[in-house]
């Protein structure tokens, strides 16, 4: 399970809690949820992108080999 953090106490928090039980500051409504999920996601699609790039379109080392 992810742990959050309030940002301004440094208290625990829990998604979906509307305010931090340690000093009462309102959370924002999303915190912890898909915006990290798709940030992963997308990452993991560039890696496999690159990967097959470089597999697909091996450099050309003929011009350094004399």
């Amino acid at each position: 399970m992810m742990r959050l953090v309030c940002k301004h106490c440094g208290g625990d928090v829990h998604v979906g809690e509307k305010n931090c039980s340690h000093c009462g500051i309102p959370l924002p409504p999303d915190l912890g949820k898909s915006s990290q999920k798709k940030f992963k996601l997308f990452f993991i699609g560039l890696i496999i992108f690159c990967a097959i790039m470089i597999i697909w379109l091996p450099p050309d080392w003929t011009r350094f080999i004399k």
